[in-house]
């Protein structure tokens, strides 16, 4: 009786030790994709060049991946993304599709690898590191030293963006009730000098240079032009 109560408890602990080991196996192979949309770098500066990166996106964009070589049927392929940890998360895994596609949140870097493995098992080495930039979401103003001018050119107002990241370089245009400005209309600043009274709109139109298809147009700044009084004639008088 003692001998069977024995070789029973063996058996239990050989059950428990080949469980746990199976479970160690699982829990170092990645085998569910565990997506998440934030930047892998948030923090450090952002690039000189759109040639420094993969992509340059606008805030919002989407990153869509591919895959270099002809898909096959029976390969295996696994997106890993990095995390601001610094370690790579799978966040796709597919049998038969080398593509990858996510909408961003938020900016910064983000940097993927791919891995590819046959249907017996063999994995390629790991992609070189592809890195996708995010800019920032654009949301600048303008700014006036006066909002009343005098017609006939008589003052002026400066007008000036404010909200801008100084890390990055734009181009701008700006325009006067719709309409661009071809004469001085392209400087971060303008200096607004009217003829006529009346109520004149002016807006910026803002773009990145690391990607000029990111761009802001500004909501318009409304200058109002007073007439000037004409000139006074003197009469003799009591």
């Amino acid at each position: 009786m003692k001998q069977k109560f024995t070789l029973i408890k063996l058996a239990i602990v050989a059950f428990l030790s080949a469980f746990s080991l199976l479970a160690a196996a699982q829990s170092q192979t990645p085998t569910a994709a565990s997506p998440f949309y934030t930047p892998s770098d948030a923090t450090s500066a952002p690039p000189n060049a759109a040639t420094d990166v993969g992509k340059v996106l606008c805030f919002g964009g989407t990153v869509t991946l591919k895959g270099n070589d002809a898909v096959v049927a029976n390969n295996t392929y696994q997106w890993f993304k990095v995390n601001t940890s610094g370690q790579k998360v799978l966040v796709k895994e597919a049998i038969g599709d080398n593509t990858y596609q996510e909408n961003t949140q938020g900016a910064g870097y983000y940097t993927y690898h791919l891995v590819v493995s046959n249907a017996d098992g063999c994995s390629s080495p790991e992609s070189s590191p592809l890195k996708v930039y995010v800019l920032p979401q654009l949301n600048a103003t303008i700014a006036a030293t006066k909002d009343r001018v005098c017609s006939g050119a008589q003052t002026t107002s400066d007008l000036s963006i404010q909200g801008l990241d100084s890390r990055f370089e734009y181009t701008y245009q700006w325009t006067r009730d719709g309409q661009n400005i071809t004469n001085n209309g392209t400087s971060s600043t303008y200096t607004v000098a009217e003829q006529n009274q009346g109520t004149v709109n002016y807006a910026v139109k803002i773009a990145y240079k690391l990607n000029p298809d990111c761009t802001q147009t500004t909501a318009p700044k409304a200058i109002t032009v007073v007439l000037v009084p004409g000139a006074p004639t003197i009469n003799f008088g009591n």
